[in-house]
């Protein structure tokens, strides 16, 4: 029998999905969750890992579940309008299936043993397309062998499977058509870069306009037959953001870069991508590049290049780190 934690119960989990609620054994949890929320249905975790201004994770050591309180999430919540506190920040969970437990991306923040709950779709086993299934509010990613991807119904789940909340922004619609701009504009060498300037002033930001979708973009432009559930990169996307003028003055916003595989700058490039390539990895920037943005004090990329991007980081005076 599989014991889940020992004062509240011995029944085996049953997690259900459904628009913005994760339904554990008959009890819904609405999300953004907080501590509380989950203390009330599982008790107090086995473990909590801190990272500064990072995360903080709540780790149920026998069923093998992680709950992820994420920082970096707040500005997503308050344009989705789901914003509720700095304590209702966590937004993913982390189930950690298979024999015993693996990292997906070399995390050391594990539980103890493996999960054995039933994870359902709106009741149904969900069905997954290139290791992703999308119901209501979350996003269901399979962290699969390197190489390989899943596709169809999942009544038994074998690998890692991470669970994140993230509501859809309604943003109204406006024309991608570029226009040519008067105005001092920033100048790049490398196109990693540039996109994870995007990143930051388009999604995170929001001062950078129109904001992308990749289907708005679509239909904008049908006369190129844009394959939406692509897994490649969608060559017009990305000769968009080639071809995009960035206005000098938006430099002074950016402060931080977080570069990291569910940014929204690569989910509209490559829609099926799972993150686990070096497609977008920063494996070369120029000091100029990085001097354009005075207040940029530190950086966490994706990098299979890092010692020496890291060696251009500290000659602009920026702090660095591997993601």
């Amino acid at each position: 029998m599989f014991h889940f934690f020992k004062k509240k119960t011995h029944k085996k989990l049953e997690i259900n999905l459904h628009n913005n609620s994760m339904i554990i054994n008959g009890t819904s949890l609405s999300f953004p969750l907080s501590l509380k929320d989950i203390e009330a249905i599982l008790g107090k975790p086995d473990q909590v890992v801190k990272k500064e201004n990072k995360f903080i994770k709540y780790i149920y050591d026998n069923a093998g579940i992680v709950f992820e309180h994420s920082f970096s999430i707040k500005n997503h919540l308050k344009k989705s309008k789901t914003y509720i506190d700095e304590e209702h920040l966590i937004s993913t969970v982390f189930l950690y299936y298979g024999d015993v437990v693996k990292s997906m991306t070399g995390e050391k923040e594990l539980p103890k043993q493996p999960c054995q709950a039933v994870v359902l779709s709106d009741g149904k086993s969900p069905y997954f397309f290139s290791d992703r299934h999308r119901v209501g509010d979350f996003n269901l990613i399979l962290w699969t062998p390197y190489g390989t991807n899943f596709n169809g119904i999942a009544e038994t789940i074998t690998d890692t499977l991470s669970i994140s909340y993230f509501p859809e922004i309604k943003n109204e619609r406006e024309s991608y058509k570029l226009k040519e701009t008067d105005e001092e504009v920033l100048h790049f060498e490398n196109i990693n870069f540039k996109l994870a300037i995007i990143q930051v002033l388009m999604y995170d930001l929001e001062v950078l306009k129109p904001v992308f979708n990749i289907f708005d973009f679509a239909e904008e432009f049908s006369e190129l037959d844009i394959d939406t559930e692509s897994m490649e990169i969608i060559q017009p996307a990305l000769d968009h953001f080639e071809k995009l003028q960035i206005p000098k003055e938006y430099a002074q916003h950016v402060q931080e870069i977080y570069m990291d595989g569910g940014n929204e700058i690569y989910l509209n490039l490559i829609p099926q991508w799972d993150g686990e390539d070096e497609t977008f990895d920063l494996n070369e920037v120029g000091v100029e590049e990085l001097r354009q943005f005075p207040n940029l004090e530190e950086a966490t990329i994706m990098s299979s290049n890092f010692k020496q991007v890291k060696a251009v980081f500290d000659e602009a005076g920026i702090d660095v780190e591997l993601l």
